[in-house]
């Protein structure tokens, strides 16, 4: 039985959401299923999952059955991909679709287009001791975009290359850099972020270590380079306070560690937001993002502005780099504000 007593830390959030991020084993989709069968209670009464907490409430969990998880072949999603051999692809990844399953979405993604296209991918990855027999859910994949992170990814194609890979990772020798666009211009034009990163209570963002933490924070580094600036004030109807200029910032970011959220975490603590990352954007950010979208497009609205531009790694003594273009929708902006 595991107890949780809600702080104000807690306060607000849905039940569900907040057990997730705590019982980090267990998806979300876990506690949906453990609220609705009465195996989680709250005040020792069942509750909906959608229940918003408050502070005094006592969550109780009790064991968990967890289901067994399937990845489904789909062969009707078109993998953009730029290199093949024997040993790997490089895919670039649209916005908007999610590279492995979750509890919410488990047939639209990268991992079950990927096994549709190449079945026998489908036992490349991180082997369980216990069960090495297993098929894998995230098949082969050595980089995983966010949903809204457009660009490109490495999936290797045997166990060989897969494990090659995860060292060069792990030993930061694969090379990674991002496009972004942010609100505000840097400080300093370019700089470099190092800030450890844990997972802030009660909720499922990432933070900067300040504060409480579901688990130790990590390591994490970003550097980044200011390419241009450019005045948006005319364009949004709205001014700073002193009536200066509103600004958005077209950076290029090299991460050295590869924590989850880590580029779109480092930009919002030095504040410097990614123009639509909702997740993470202050208050004056929320307003900014709501009138810079209805100068845009429909299909923008639900967006950030962050590609993976440049990828590049060694593998058996051979140098690979690759680069692709920004999205229509990252250049439409730009063309928008120049």
């Amino acid at each position: 039985m595991t107890i949780f007593d809600i702080t104000s830390d807690h306060a607000g959030k849905r039940i569900d959401a907040c057990l997730a991020d705590a019982m980090t084993d267990f998806t979300r989709g876990d506690m949906v299923r453990a609220l609705k069968d009465g195996t989680a209670t709250c005040n020792n009464k069942p509750v909906k999952p959608s229940y918003r907490l408050k502070v005094g409430d006592v969550v109780r969990v009790g064991e968990i059955a967890i289901e067994t998880p399937e990845l489904i072949p789909n062969s009707e999603i078109i993998l953009d991909i730029v290199k093949e051999t024997d040993d790997f692809i490089v895919l670039n990844k649209p916005r908007g679709i999610q590279v492995h399953p979750s509890s919410v979405e488990k047939r639209a993604t990268i991992a079950n287009a990927l096994i549709a296209h190449y079945p026998a991918m489908s036992h490349v990855g991180d082997i369980d001791p216990e069960n090495p027999n297993a098929p894998q859910m995230r098949p082969g994949i050595m980089s995983r975009l966010d949903k809204y992170t457009s660009g490109l990814m490495v999936v290797a194609k045997n166990q060989k290359t897969f494990d090659a890979l995860k060292s060069a990772f792990a030993n930061r020798e694969v090379v990674k850099v991002y496009h972004t666009l942010v609100w505000g211009e840097p400080k300093d034009l370019d700089g470099t972020i190092d800030m450890p990163i844990g997972r802030a209570v009660g909720y499922t963002k990432q933070k900067v270590a300040f504060g409480k933490f579901t688990d130790g924070a990590k390591e994490a580094v970003t550097a980044y380079k200011t390419l241009s600036t450019h005045g948006v004030s005319d364009l949004i109807k709205i001014k700073n306070p002193g009536d200066r200029e509103v600004m958005i910032s077209h950076l290029e970011v090299r991460p050295h560690t590869g924590r989850m959220h880590q580029i779109r975490v480092h930009l919002a603590h030095i504040g410097r937001g990614i123009i639509g990352d909702v997740k993470y954007e202050r208050k004056n950010e929320k307003l900014l993002n709501k009138k810079l979208f209805k100068t845009l497009p429909e299909d923008d609205f639900t967006t950030f502005y962050l590609h993976a531009k440049k990828l590049s790694f060694e593998l058996d003594g051979e140098k690979h780099e690759f680069e692709s273009l920004l999205p229509d929708h990252f250049t439409n902006l730009l063309d928008k504000i120049s």
